[in-house]
């Protein structure tokens, strides 16, 4: 008989996960504008229960929401052409 109890526990990494209404407050668009993002793939998430993705359906990442606004920084040439 193996003794387990003293193997230690692994720990998760608990990152907090938005729903699409918070992800669209805190990009400043709507819902609908936070699925588009989703289905591209532009912006990562997980799906919340069973069916298709609804209100309250989904869960994106905090870290998700950085990469994404980390890869739309435009620089003042970009803006100008």
């Amino acid at each position: 008989m193996s003794n387990n109890a003293s193997a230690p526990a692994p720990e998760l990494k608990t990152e907090r996960r938005l729903t699409a209404a918070e992800v669209a407050e805190l990009l400043n668009v709507s819902l609908t504008a936070v699925y588009r993002l989703v289905r591209s793939g532009e912006l990562h998430s997980h799906r919340h229960g069973t069916g298709k993705i609804r209100p309250r359906g989904i869960r994106v990442p905090e870290s998700a929401v950085t990469e994404y606004l980390a890869g739309s920084i435009v620089t003042p040439s970009e803006v100008a052409a």
